[in-house]
């Protein structure tokens, strides 16, 4: 069926001819009008309710522009189409009542426009900005949608520490993880040095290696402190805690015992591996391999490294631990976070050949392998008709 858009008065009709139809979760009455409005979007009616009304909620800076993965919105918005639904992309602020105001991607036109809808029957978590999940419009989103039974993932980011200790008391995930530490003071960062000799320090809230280090014992006595872009010498473990203290306390870091990879091609490698629910539970989506080639503390395209296909290394093996792990990560953010439709997984293994689970992502980036993110974009629109009733 066919609903028309008047954006100068914001108002949604049909042209008479489906009966009595309503749209959104909250079922407003399209009115019968006579004519065409500027926009016309072809949807579903189930029962007399037009759909499904997909909202994609992100972040607006404070001049009104609306952040977050355009191409990614964009994408979905041309499956939701070629389904029979829409979406629109709004913030949190946008919300007003009973009725959202956002913006939607008019593929034929190529061009973004502002809109207004009822509220949407099922909302898509892609808030780029931490500040925004901590803020009281974001709250009150997310308390709005409980009331209205609406479904809603991804809840939040995942806080690396919290991702710890949920796993820690996973019996068969928690060997997957390194040894970790909230660091709160010198003393225990101190002693969970000496015990490991070598670490990682990670802020609990970031993504693709930003303010990642290691910190080695190096030329004897020697601390050095290295980035994926600087190296920095202490000559005791005090000089370190003065010079860095400040920044590692503000931003929260976790210590991590330091993992000795295994190599392909003379470099280290990890796994990127996206899931999905479905109805069967959750699935790989796909895997991606990521090879470091200018350092080896992280393997993320941004900071040097390159993509290598899946197959170089690919082993049953392997193909029956991602199945096992997605299940049961998922199951378990979900579990005790709020409800998880899609995430991915950083792993690795050993050079001795242990599986290793470095980091859950509920804002996964866009994968550079194309047929991966094609699936991703079709296994993500599939899951939000479903949760949308549709």
């Amino acid at each position: 069926m066919k609903l028309y858009y008047d954006p100068w008065q914001e108002i949604w009709f049909q042209d008479g001819n489906n009966g009595k139809i309503n749209f959104g979760k909250n079922r407003m009455r399209v009115p019968d009008i006579q004519g065409s409005g500027k926009y016309c979007f072809e949807m579903l009616n189930l029962e007399g309710n037009a759909g499904p009304l997909i909202g994609i909620m992100t972040s607006i800076t404070s001049k009104g522009i609306v952040k977050g993965n355009r191409s990614l919105f964009k994408k979905l918005q041309s499956e939701a189409l070629s389904k029979g639904g829409m979406t629109i992309v709004f913030p949190p602020e946008g919300l007003n009542g009973n009725q959202i105001s956002g913006h939607t991607y008019l593929n034929d036109k190529n061009e973004w426009i502002p809109i207004v809808t009822p509220l949407p029957h099922v909302v898509y978590n892609r808030v780029p900005l931490r500040k925004t999940e901590e803020s009281l419009a974001y709250s009150q989103a997310s308390s709005l949608f409980q009331e209205w039974n609406i479904p809603f993932f991804n809840p939040s980011f995942i806080n690396k520490y919290e991702l710890y200790k949920f796993v820690s008391s996973h019996p068969m995930l928690a060997p997957l993880m390194p040894e970790t530490i909230l660091v709160n003071d010198m003393e225990s960062l101190k002693d969970f040095f000496d015990r490991n000799k070598n670490i990682y320090l990670k802020p609990v809230l970031s993504s693709q290696g930003d303010g990642l280090y290691t910190l080695r014992l190096v030329k004897g006595n020697i601390l050095e402190l290295s980035s994926h872009t600087v190296k920095l010498e202490y000559s005791s473990f005090e000089d370190f805690w003065t010079a860095k203290s400040q920044k590692i306390l503000d931003r929260h870091y976790i210590a991590q015992a330091e993992i000795i990879p295994a190599l392909l091609d003379g470099s280290r490698f990890d796994f990127r591996i996206h899931a999905h629910d479905s109805p069967e539970g959750y699935k790989v989506t796909g895997v991606g391999i990521r090879l470091s080639k200018k350092q080896s503390l992280t393997t993320h395209v941004p900071n040097g490294g390159i993509v290598i296909p899946y197959e170089r290394v690919r082993t049953k093996e392997h193909d029956k631990f991602f199945a096992w792990l997605v299940k049961e990560v998922g199951f378990l953010i979900s579990r005790e976070l709020g409800y998880f439709g899609e995430f991915s997984i950083d792993a690795g293994i050993t050079e001795r050949g242990n599986y290793v689970l470095y980091e859950v992502n509920s804002k996964p980036m866009s994968f550079d392998e194309e047929d991966i993110e094609q699936r991703k974009t079709s296994k993500i629109m599939e899951l939000l008709f479903l949760k949308a009733g549709f």
